[in-house]
C-alpha cells in the first residue's frame, strides 16, 4: 500500500503544484517588471543627459557668434559711423538739431546702434511727423526726416509761445515761423509740446485754417485770427481786415460762400467790415459795410 499512488493522492497533489507554477509565474512577471522600469530610467537618464549636453553646446555656440560679430562688425573699426546724410522735407530743423534728438554721440558704429531705437527717439519729437534711418556701409549713417509743421500760434496766458500742427500736435517755440495765424480762446491749461488736443472747439480752427490754404479758397481769403471762445461760432478776422463770424456746424460751406462774397465785393470795389454767417445754411449772410 506505501508504493502505491492512488488516484486519490493524485488529486491531493495537485494543488500545491498550481500554486507553486503560480509562484513561478509571478516572479517572473515582478521580475520583467523591474527590468522595464530600470531600461525606462535608462532611457530618461540618457535623454537628460543629451539635452544638457546639447544646451552646452548651444550656449557656447551662441557666445561665439556673438563674440565673431563683434569683432568682424560692432566692434570694428571699420564700420564707425564717419558720414552723416540727413534729409528733411522742411526748413526749421537744421542736422545738428536731429542729430541731437536721435540721441547719438560721435564714433557709433554702424552695427553697435538700434535702429529702431533711433527711429523711436526720432519719432517721439514733437517736431518730427515721421523718419527714416539707414545704414551704407561701410561708415554712412542715412536719415529722413519729415517735419510736423505748424498751422497755427496758439495764444496763451504763459510766457513760452506755443504752436499747433494740422493734426492738433501741440509744438514748441522752434516750429514757430512769421505770419503765422493766431488762435486764441483756447481753454486747456498746462500745454506743453508733444500733447495732442482733439478738442472738437479747436479742431474747427484747425479746419478753417486747412480750408484757407485750398486753392480755391486761398487767392480771396487770408487769416490773421481765429477766436475760438464762443461755443456756438467762430470769429475769423482776415489779413484784409475784415470780420467773419461762422456757423461750428457749416463750416466748410461757408468757407467756400464766404471766398466767393469777398471775390464778388472786391471786383465791385466795396469794402466790408463784418459778415455774419451764424445763420442756418439757407439763410444768407449778413454783410456790414465799412464806414
Amino acid at each position: 500500500m506505501d508504493g502505491i499512488i492512488t488516484e486519490k493522492n493524485k488529486k491531493r497533489r495537485r494543488p500545491a503544484t498550481r500554486r507553486k507554477q503560480a509562484a513561478r509565474k509571478t516572479f517572473t512577471v515582478s521580475a520583467r517588471t523591474r527590468e522595464i522600469r530600470a531600461e525606462r530610467r535608462r532611457r530618461v537618464t540618457l535623454t537628460v543627459l543629451i539635452l544638457v549636453i546639447l544646451s552646452g553646446f548651444g550656449v557656447f555656440g551662441a557666445i561665439g557668434v556673438q563674440a565673431l560679430f563683434r569683432s568682424l562688425f560692432s566692434e570694428n573699426d571699420k564700420y564707425v559711423i564717419r558720414n552723416w546724410e540727413i534729409h528733411t522735407d522742411g526748413l526749421l530743423l537744421t542736422p545738428d538739431h536731429i542729430r541731437q534728438y536721435a540721441n547719438l554721440g560721435d564714433y557709433e558704429n554702424l552695427f553697435a546702434i538700434n535702429l529702431n531705437r533711433i527711429l523711436r527717439e526720432l519719432e517721439k519729437t514733437p517736431a518730427i511727423s515721421s523718419a527714416r534711418v539707414e545704414r551704407r556701409l561701410p561708415d554712412t549713417l542715412i536719415i529722413h526726416v519729415n517735419e510736423r509743421l505748424a498751422l497755427a500760434r496758439l495764444q496763451l496766458d504763459q510766457p513760452v509761445p506755443l504752436a499747433i500742427a494740422a493734426d492738433g500736435q501741440v509744438l514748441g517755440p522752434s516750429s514757430l515761423r512769421p505770419n503765422l495765424p493766431v488762435i486764441r480762446g483756447i481753454q486747456d491749461d498746462g500745454l506743453r509740446p508733444g500733447i495732442r488736443m482733439s478738442a472738437s472747439y479747436l479742431q474747427d480752427a484747425l479746419t478753417i485754417l486747412e480750408l484757407a490754404a485750398d486753392p480755391q479758397i486761398h487767392p480771396h481769403l487770408r487769416v490773421r485770427a481765429i477766436d475760438i471762445a464762443h461755443d456756438e461760432f467762430v470769429t475769423v478776422e482776415l489779413m484784409t481786415g475784415e470780420e467773419v463770424l461762422i456757423d461750428r456746424s457749416h463750416i466748410t460751406p461757408r468757407m467756400f460762400e464766404l471766398a466767393s462774397i469777398l471775390q464778388d465785393q472786391r471786383r465791385r470795389g466795396r469794402t466790408i467790415a463784418r459778415i455774419n454767417m451764424t445763420g442756418y445754411a439757407h439763410i444768407p449772410p449778413v454783410m456790414t459795410p465799412a464806414p
